[in-house]
């Protein structure tokens, strides 16, 4: 395993970490999946589960297999969720129970959950921030972070100074996005570790596309390891997953290189949009970029949540004229057109 400094914490983790979202939730699993990762050097664990007592059967299962190894684990936690993030009540509530639970009543790391938009940025991060700077103050958290999957929110994060962790979504698909670069820098500039989440693309970098042929553990790693990265989440469901992973230090330079699939990329997006706004200036003033990333991400949040801020872009997707010179600019062959019909069946036909 290879160690890096988690930016400015003083912390030290494991290139290569443990995502516990598609993790099964099975005693034997679990146990099976915690041995191979503190075998395999792993230090630091993202739990995704932020409720115990709705979770209880995963924290029955979690809890016991995590406190053996507590004194060599760096844990990383969310404060608040998706849905419930505004009850600052809630989210402490469900801390509370999670310290309960680790073994020694302390978090290593703390992450303000999914934070996309200005409003919840300006908002409900400001407000749970004052929490847990009180916690800090108590000893029982080490490190404030953030996740997001929205480059502009996290690079203001990140030059705020007000957080020393940023979860962001990168993998060999970042290689084009020019707003990844720019969150990379921010990073780097500002001695913020960062955690690579979704570094097989959800799994998408597995399958093939066309012609291109699928990408490997051991090349979506490698690619990773060439960035200022602190370390990587892969989310693996079971030990199995984790030791493909682990592979990767025994993998041959032929096995990491990743060079074809970069050579391939452009062919490997046609047809999804990167949100690179190559396309603007659009004759309708629409951020076209946004409106279809809002489209995309809105299954994740609530419709109250995001709604307004498309409420507050400049022009609505309903004011496209289906022009077409936004495909004709598009370098990655997006039906741009069809886009700004589902982000009006998402946002206006409700409305």
């Amino acid at each position: 395993m290879e160690y890096r400094k988690l930016g400015r914490t003083g912390l030290e983790v494991g290139a290569i970490g443990l995502g516990t979202e598609h993790l099964e939730n099975s005693r034997d699993t679990i146990e099976q999946v915690i041995h191979t990762a503190v075998d395999g050097g792993v230090n630091y664990i993202d739990l995704l589960s932020s409720d115990p007592q709705r979770d209880a059967d995963f924290w029955d299962n979690f809890g016991p297999v995590f406190r053996t190894y507590r004194d060599r684990l760096i844990l990383a936690v969310n404060w608040g969720e998706p849905i419930r993030y505004f009850d600052l009540d809630y989210c402490q509530r469900c801390f509370e129970g999670i310290l309960e639970r680790v073994g020694n009543n302390y978090v290593e790391v703390v992450k303000l959950m999914m934070v996309d938009t200005g409003a919840k940025w300006n908002g409900w991060a400001q407000d749970s921030l004052q929490c847990l700077r009180r916690y800090q103050k108590e000893g029982r958290i080490g490190t404030i972070g953030m996740s997001s999957h929205y480059a502009p929110i996290a690079i203001k994060a990140v030059e705020s100074g007000l957080i020393a962790v940023l979860m962001y979504p990168l993998n060999l698909t970042s290689h084009i996005r020019e707003q990844d670069k720019a969150l990379i820098q921010a990073c780097v500039d500002h001695g913020v570790g960062l955690v690579a989440m979704k570094p097989y693309g959800g799994g998408s970098l597995f399958f093939p596309k066309g012609e291109v042929a699928p990408a490997t553990p051991a090349q979506c790693l490698h690619y990773l390891f060439s960035l200022p990265v602190s370390t990587t989440v892969p989310g693996v469901k079971n030990a199995e997953e984790l030791r493909a992973a682990l592979h990767y230090w025994d993998a041959t330079a032929e096995e990491r290189d990743y060079t074809q699939f970069l050579a391939d990329l452009h062919h490997y997006l046609a047809g999804d949009c990167t949100y690179c706004n190559h396309c603007l200036p659009c004759p309708q003033g629409i951020n076209v970029g946004k409106t279809i990333w809002l489209a995309d991400v809105g299954q994740y949040y609530s419709f109250d949540e995001i709604e307004p801020v498309y409420a507050a872009l400049p022009a609505r997707a309903s004011e496209c004229t289906e022009c077409g010179v936004c495909m004709e600019r598009c370098p990655f062959e997006v039906d741009v057109v069809a886009k700004m019909r589902r982000a009006v069946e998402v946002f206006e036909a409700t409305v």
